[in-house]
């Protein structure tokens, strides 16, 4: 039987020493057969380089100057060229056990060129449930099984060859996980969610700091569109009509959640302030950046 192969794993970290112990924990505790070297890609001056040094199988790259996640995981890549697997972990996720076994092995049974964990919300509280809503809702557990189009990085794995193949993340944060796969799909690459593959990602505390993260996905998002072409990059081009995606997310959301997310539509309810005036934020990203341009 061939031995099991084991992922080179990768983590960008910024201000990260409040959630990398567990990160790393999750890692070479509860995945160590299937983990190889990791590689934390540390701002400089950040405390979380000395924490994640502390690990056992660590590597830490210290750039000259802050990156943004999409340029530290290509950091991290040129920094492990021996590497077969790649697995993507952001420094505030902590995975199940087993999960790194189960991404690995779908990249083969199901033939995908990148394979991304299920996320949950770590950590209670309505701002931390609406801002994993905004963002993750569709990556849960309870998602439809295979292919997918799009995953985000948070987990996600791939093989080294065809990370290259796809050139590698853009040199953006966030939203460079939607350039990323939409380069893999023009390698005629596929994407999915391995559902039952689940890890718990931890969102950042404080009300102007979802506001001020769902403005740059949106600026991103657009963005995103405009650099690659890829559906929705008419929008990006057209202010006028970019506001109209805030009614249409909207809708979105409610067919989503009474479709696939029925139990936790009475959370949805609740939080439905808050979750609107993210949207909102989002939305002004998007049209921003279709002023901008």
């Amino acid at each position: 039987m061939p031995a099991a192969v084991r992922a080179t794993v990768i983590i960008p970290a910024w201000r990260a020493a409040g959630t990398i112990g567990g990160t790393l924990a999750s890692l070479v505790e509860d995945n160590s057969d299937d983990v190889g070297r990791i590689i934390v890609v540390a701002s400089p001056g950040d405390p979380t380089a000395e924490l994640a040094a502390a690990f056992s199988r660590v590597t830490v790259v210290r750039p000259a100057a802050r990156l943004t996640a999409g340029a530290a995981r290509n950091l991290g890549r040129r920094a492990a060229p021996e590497a077969g697997v790649l697995l993507f972990v952001d420094a505030d996720c902590r995975l199940g056990a087993g999960v790194v076994a189960r991404l690995v092995a779908a990249l083969d049974s199901d033939g995908l060129g990148a394979a991304a964990a299920a996320l949950l919300a770590d950590g209670g509280g309505l701002l931390a449930w609406t801002r994993h809503a905004l963002e993750f809702k569709e990556w849960g557990p309870r998602g439809r099984p295979g292919p997918t189009g799009f995953a985000p990085s948070a987990v996600l794995a791939c093989r080294a060859e065809d990370f290259d193949r796809a050139g590698g993340f853009i040199d953006m944060w966030p939203g460079e996980d939607l350039v990323f796969c939409h380069r893999l799909a023009e390698c005629g690459l596929r994407v999915g969610v391995v559902r039952e593959a689940v890890a718990r990602h931890r969102h950042p505390a404080g009300l102007l700091t979802m506001f001020g993260h769902q403005y740059r996905l949106g600026y991103t998002s657009a963005l995103a569109r405009l650099e690659t072409g890829m559906k929705g990059a008419f929008l990006a081009r057209a202010p006028l009509l970019a506001p109209l995606l805030l009614p249409a997310r909207t809708v979105r959301a409610f067919l989503w959640f009474t479709t696939h997310g029925i139990r936790e539509l009475p959370a949805f309810v609740l939080a439905l302030p808050l979750y609107m005036a993210g949207l909102v934020a989002w939305t002004l990203g998007f049209t921003r950046c279709a002023l901008d341009r």
